[in-house]
């Protein structure tokens, strides 16, 4: 990211309520900090249930961004998600390339993504995160007029890229945890499930309570300065 893309981010992030744009959580009222854990890209025949096998072990609650086209195909996933308590929300239907991905073609994404995921799960999440973190103010725009949060994240060891369980060990073991951390893994790649184990090794749910991008949305977010016109 550029330095003036940087600084348009963190302009557009000060002026911004939570609700609209969340970047990070808030500080956790009770004694015990929090962070969120958010998987993008899937679900993933194999890797998603490995990572919903240790969420479940260590009793942790996740945000998983799903692709439309892949949760209709892994339904079952979904669901299972659901039932454990995880939160299901939009990434989009296709996982296109921002750059090449009109407004009108997000919306279009958003709102077929939505109608699948309410008949899966029940609910409509207002959480949704862009593909690869990238939008226009038009985009921002038609999502704010939907209704949707934009959740981006502060936090990414970028495991996308990493080609051994050894490089998602060592940033686990050099990762210093805050409170109001928004991790970003991919449940479409393997390690993910090691990351989980590698961060349950080194302590940090013991000291970190994990929590989803909703609960912050609608139990302690409150509006810094909200854009009018919008």
């Amino acid at each position: 990211m550029s330095v003036l893309r940087q600084l348009l981010k963190s302009v557009l992030t000060t002026c911004t309520s939570r609700a609209r744009l969340l970047t990070r959580g808030p500080r956790s009222a009770g004694s015990q900090p929090r962070l969120a854990l958010t998987f993008d890209d899937g679900p993933h025949p194999i890797h998603t249930p490995a990572v919903l096998d240790r969420l479940e072990r260590f009793d942790l609650r996740a945000t998983f961004f799903v692709v439309g086209q892949q949760a209709e195909r892994y339904q079952d996933l979904i669901i299972k998600m659901t039932e454990a308590g995880h939160e299901v929300a939009n990434h989009t239907w296709s996982h296109s390339e921002p750059c090449v991905t009109s407004a009108a073609a997000l919306n279009e994404e958003v709102l077929r993504t939505d109608e699948l995921l309410q008949g899966l799960t029940g609910t409509i999440t207002t959480a949704f995160r862009p593909p690869k973190g990238e939008l226009n103010w038009s985009k921002l725009r038609h999502l704010w007029r939907l209704k949707k949060t934009v959740a981006l994240w502060n936090v990414d060891p970028k495991d996308y890229r990493m080609t051994s369980t050894d490089q998602i060990t060592a940033w686990c073991r050099s990762y210093r945890p805050a409170d109001g951390d928004i991790v970003l893994l991919h449940d479409v790649h393997p390690h993910a499930a090691v990351a989980i184990d590698a961060l349950a090794a080194y302590g940090v749910f013991d000291r970190f309570e994990t929590t989803t991008i909703s609960h912050w949305l609608k139990s302690e977010i409150k509006p810094v300065l909200q854009l009018e016109g919008a």
